[in-house]
């Protein structure tokens, strides 16, 4: 039972660093507030000490449904749909897999949409809307799906032993087009765009654009509060098609030297090519997990009912791929962050360091963010600095 142990160890490590980020909340909860007021303050720490509690039963729900699929799951799929191995049978299977764990992970996205994510202020979403929304994901996982799944299977049976460069090759592919076509063609199926109609703020983002040298097709407003009250933005798309992107969350919380500020943090990633590095290290990582799992040895598929299935190597790497995750996560993390204080200098310096100190305090205040983290939740989780750290690094 080596993969069960695996992914209980898995289990085991990351309760052990929540474990460690709770105690740590808990402590610092009763010291003396900064930044935050003293309100904002007690109340950003019981709600990052709610969601580590509701990602320690996460992790363990997952768990289960995995254990379920090693031990028999996966082994009862394959008496139903595999006869003949053929590719169309294990593009069905694989899509069955998908689909059953997408039904399975529903009741946790019901459990933070209504009830977590309600109670802490946040969510605006109604059941009529998150039917639709999930409708929606379901018929894209459909029709998309079946697509990859067929072409990855295809490269699996036509380039024999080097089927994974191929499949990486592909897959790579598929994550520069869907970059290329989200702003325009997959965002708009979730949310109303329009064009921001506000005249003076469009004249202001457009120099500070210039000013750094992006080119975006046009600047717009999405309809976020709909879903969630947090605030965001983002520069979406690549080359003709990048689009500016604000929530409308956004545009009601901040001032216009805030919003200015946190474009300029965010037009600091263009200046510093974070986008690239981000698109470059995406393909080390997806080069190397294809390479380990297409190495994987014979027990494995056999102890998972899933010998003798062509897209067996594919259902391990949906199982695994978060281990494997994990395991660069300290990396890839830190690589983040240290773009994420770049970025937040660049903003400073298009601004200033006073704008871009409020707006990210803000920030915080708006989305409820607790001010600091321990050493190890940062080195496994932060893809961003805390709070306390990117102000630090301002002054």
């Amino acid at each position: 039972m080596s993969l069960i142990f695996i992914l209980c160890l898995y289990a085991v490590i990351f309760t052990i660093i929540s474990y460690i980020q709770l105690r740590f909340l808990k402590k610092e909860r009763q010291e003396r507030a900064f930044i935050l007021s003293e309100e904002d303050y007690q109340k950003a720490a019981n709600i990052a000490m709610e969601n580590e509690k509701f990602k320690i039963f996460s992790t363990l729900y997952t768990l289960v449904v995995n254990v379920m699929w090693i031990s028999f799951g996966f082994l009862y799929l394959k008496d139903m749909i595999i006869s003949e191995n053929s590719r169309l049978e294990n593009t069905l299977f694989l899509l069955a897999f998908l689909f059953i764990t997408t039904f399975l992970s529903l009741p946790l996205g019901i459990y933070e949409s209504f009830f977590k994510d309600k109670a802490q202020g946040f969510s605006n979403i109604t059941p009529a809307l998150f039917i639709k929304d999930t409708i929606k994901s379901l018929l894209l996982m459909l029709v998309f799906g079946f697509a990859i799944i067929y072409a990855l299977l295809f490269c699996y049976d036509f380039f024999g032993e080097f089927w994974w460069v191929a499949a990486f090759i592909f897959s790579f592919g598929v994550i520069l087009v869907v970059n290329l076509i989200y702003p325009t063609l997959i965002a708009p199926i979730f949310n109303k765009m329009q064009k921001l109609d506000d005249e003076n703020l469009l004249s202001k983002i457009t120099a500070l654009m210039q000013k750094c040298g992006f080119n975006a097709n046009g600047i717009y407003i999405i309809d976020a509060s709909k879903r969630d009250k947090r605030l965001n933005a983002y520069f979406g798309g690549l080359f003709k098609s990048k689009r500016v992107v604000l929530f409308d969350t956004l545009l009601k919380a901040l001032n216009e030297k805030e919003l200015l500020a946190v474009l300029g943090h965010e037009l600091g990633h263009f200046v510093h090519k974070d986008i690239i590095k981000a698109l470059f290290n995406g393909a080390l990582m997806v080069f190397i997990l294809f390479f380990v799992f297409a190495h994987l040895p014979n027990f494995v598929y056999e102890e998972s009912g899933l010998d003798g299935v062509k897209g067996g190597v594919f259902a391990l790497l949906l199982i695994f791929g978060n281990i494997f995750s994990f395991i660069f996560s300290p990396f890839i993390n830190a690589m983040s962050r240290k773009n994420e204080f770049a970025a937040d200098e660049h903003g400073a310096k298009v601004t200033s360091k006073e704008d871009m100190k409020n707006a990210l305090i803000s920030l915080a205040k708006e989305n409820k963010a607790f001010v600091k983290t321990s050493k190890i939740y940062t080195l496994f989780h932060l893809s961003h600095p805390s709070i306390s750290d990117r102000l630090k690094a301002l002054t």
